[in-house]
């Protein structure tokens, strides 16, 4: 006979609504038609999902990637991008909040709600159900399971036990204690975060959560710790009663609706513009900024283009709108043909911050606006990479110290300028920096090249030089200073050249690269 559990110990009733494989839709909704047929998400080097396609080709999770292309060769592996399967998960959460206001978000894909007073209102757990699975139905998820157990841990596994044939599962107290016991022990273990568990319990002859909770739990906790109590508790059916309810996002995006599809692209930013304004009136409200957004076009064929913006300052209409022109002009040019028509364009704001902790200070935090204007203007008529701004980063040689980017990008982050760069020169850089090293030849006065070894010793003091793109004749070098030798490991990119100083009879100032295969011209001093 099946022993109840204590009615001080029974968990509140559960339901949990599973979207299988959620990280495959997130791709195919992010996606649209250009998804492939066959395809599986990779991270740290193995799978985490496997589409249906590349599951009949004998692909599963936690292959490597070589040996899942082995499997199926036209298998395209992607990376795993966890903030898409939320960005994609968050109108799920918005249409069954409509439902039932809190709830608990275990991971995209997976929602936990207690049912008591859902079931109260609807009049039935059963109403509550049938309620949920209309609303998933009309938001387009495709594939919806949901199982209502005592407690969270019971009512999580019952779902991933249901099938497309019986999708709904409804355990009473007896039945989720008697469930419970048919589990393996590896169930238990994985929510506790504790594999070694399973693999100590198997060798002791304990395969499932019954044989599990039969044991005593004073000698389970000295032998597990608290997460083998925990374990324990899980697996007697003493789940924690109560769930963390988790806010719903706040939608801090739109889509404009291109009826009928167009093709002009100031057609589109007009219509564009008007959901732009709605934006950022939300995060006025919200107290909110951003510096970056996701713009997301999708042709009428089913294609999506999909691209990040990021901006210096906080994003206005005209900077999102902006941005939506450069994407179409470059998704333009990336077809090679006039592209498809257009049917909708949706702006998200990224990562939004407190609009409290951007206040403008007292003399302002943007250029002059005469300034602003004139190189946006410029910007507008030469494209988004027409106009740069240049900014001083971290680096070893010269030419890696300073980062082009388009004007009003924001800038490169800065950690790396404050570490130590060994083989750095001594006193104010050079004025003048080329792109590209330009060859160079040192000599003595007797017209012998001067060689460098591995120490950095010169094989013989330098008395002239000139560059060697040109044969104008030899400068006197009337003073040098060095080496600095610049060493990398073999690992990044293996660099092995020594920096000098030196000043000619023009009284020009040069900085001069030693290499194994020569000298060379790294900058000049103005």
């Amino acid at each position: 006979m099946t022993a109840s559990i204590p009615l001080s110990t029974r968990p509140a009733r559960a339901l949990v609504v599973w979207c299988p494989n959620w990280s495959i839709e997130a791709v195919r909704r992010s996606m649209g038609s250009a998804a492939p047929s066959a395809f599986a998400l990779v991270r740290a080097g193995r799978l985490v999902a496997v589409c249906e396609t590349a599951a009949q080709e004998a692909v599963t999770v936690g292959l490597r990637v070589r040996e899942a292309q082995v499997r199926c060769p036209n298998l395209v592996v992607l990376q795993h991008d966890p903030a898409l399967d939320e960005r994609h998960f968050a109108p799920v959460l918005r249409a069954v909040e409509k439902l039932v206001p809190h709830m608990q978000v275990l991971r995209p894909g997976t929602i936990a709600m207690r049912i008591a007073g859902a079931s109260r209102f609807y009049g039935s757990e059963d109403a509550v159900v049938e309620s949920l699975f209309d609303q998933l139905s009309d938001t387009d998820v495709p594939d919806a399971r949901i199982a209502v157990a005592e407690g969270l841990f019971a009512a999580e596994q019952a779902a991933y036990a249901t099938t497309p044939e019986r999708p709904f599962v409804n355990l009473s107290a007896d039945d989720t204690h008697r469930f419970l016991r048919t589990l393996p022990v590896e169930a238990v273990a994985q929510e506790v975060d504790q594999l070694d568990l399973a693999k100590t319990l198997r060798r002791i002859g304990i395969r499932n959560l019954g044989a599990f909770a039969r044991l005593p739990r004073q000698q389970v906790h000295a032998r597990f710790g608290e997460g083998g109590l925990r374990a324990h508790r899980l697996a007697s059916g003493q789940d924690a009663p109560l769930l963390r309810t988790s806010p719903v996002p706040t939608d801090l995006s739109v889509r404009a609706v291109c009826d009928p599809p167009a093709t002009d692209t100031t057609t589109i930013t007009h219509w564009v513009r008007v959901h732009c304004e709605q934006l950022t009136e939300r995060l006025r409200r919200a107290g909110q900024v951003c510096h970056e957004i996701r713009v997301e076009l999708r042709t009428e064929a089913g294609v999506v283009h999909e691209r990040r913006w990021r901006h210096t300052w906080p994003f206005g209409v005209d900077d999102m709108v902006e941005r939506v022109r450069w994407q179409l002009d470059d998704f333009d040019a990336e077809q090679q043909t006039r592209f498809d028509a257009i049917s909708s364009v949706a702006v998200a704001a990224e990562s939004p911050t407190a609009a409290s902790e951007h206040a403008q200070g007292l003399w302002g935090e943007r250029p002059d606006r005469h300034i602003v204007h004139a190189l946006t203007s410029l910007q507008h008529e030469l494209g988004h990479s027409g106009v740069c701004s240049a900014t001083l980063v971290g680096g070893r040689l010269l030419h890696e110290r300073q980062a082009i980017r388009p004007w009003g990008d924001a800038a490169p982050a800065q950690a790396r300028l404050e570490q130590p760069w060994p083989g750095t020169v001594p006193g104010p850089a050079p004025a003048t920096v080329f792109r590209r090293a330009r060859p160079a030849e040192v000599s003595t006065d007797d017209g012998e090249a001067v060689g460098v070894d591995s120490r950095g010793n010169l094989s013989r003091p330098p008395t002239h030089w000139r560059p060697a793109h040109d044969r104008s004749p030899r400068r006197r070098i009337v003073a040098w200073n060095g080496p600095w030798p610049l060493r990398q490991h073999w690992w990044q990119k293996p660099l092995q050249v020594n920096r000098f100083q030196i000043i000619d009879d023009a009284s020009q100032a040069w900085l001069l690269i030693a290499a194994p295969n020569g000298w060379w011209i790294e900058a000049r001093y103005d």
